[in-house]
């Protein structure tokens, strides 16, 4: 005869008189009750403790920590936004992408000059890994692919922009959020 054991007493029970839920048996409903909310204290316990981690977690980030985070959620939002784009510089058709990827988020004023335009929908498009890494950016040529793709107002008005900005933790936070909302909301669903 086939025997089940008790998930919270640990005794041994015929499998016909047993209780069996979809993972476990129990010798009696008594204790099938029981284990359920020892089970969902123990759930809830866990919760809370990833709750509080995470928490802990946010408040010791630094504010380099926060920045790193939300400029490569700003980055991922342009790939995605000019995913069907070439390259601003060279014109170079993006391809299948490889580990790493072949295209990046290039600026057109670096973020090293200009730290206030980093994250400036203008100043940001897709610039293949040659334009933006090896040669520096391009940007002669990134300038006149600018002026095609916004127009010439728009880039003069671009490199006007000098007034200094420092981002505190609340607004990296809040870039992150909505380039995230943004990213997510123009993504194409994967196909199975």
């Amino acid at each position: 005869m086939k025997t089940r054991r008790c998930k919270l007493c640990r005794t041994k029970v015929p499998a016909d008189e047993a209780v069996i839920t979809r993972i476990h048996a129990f010798c009696c409903f008594e204790h099938l009750i029981e284990y359920s909310k020892t089970e969902a204290a123990r759930r809830v316990g866990e919760k809370a403790k990833r709750k509080a981690f995470k928490e802990a977690k946010k408040r010791l980030q630094t504010r380099a920590d926060v920045l790193k985070t939300a400029q490569k959620a700003f980055n991922q939002y342009i790939r995605v936004r000019d995913r069907d784009k070439a390259c601003v510089s060279c014109g170079a058709l993006q391809g299948v992408l490889v580990q790493g990827g072949s295209f990046d988020a290039g600026h057109y004023r670096s973020v090293g000059s200009a730290s206030h335009l980093r994250f400036h929908l203008w100043n940001c498009h897709t610039q293949c890994v040659k334009c933006n890494r090896y040669l520096s950016g391009n940007v002669v040529e990134y300038r006149k692919g600018l002026i095609k793709r916004i127009g010439i107002e728009k880039v003069e008005m671009l490199e006007n922009i000098n007034a200094t900005r420092k981002y505190t933790k609340d607004d990296l936070e809040r870039i992150t959020k909505l380039a995230k909302k943004r990213t997510k909301k123009i993504t194409p669903p994967r196909q199975k």
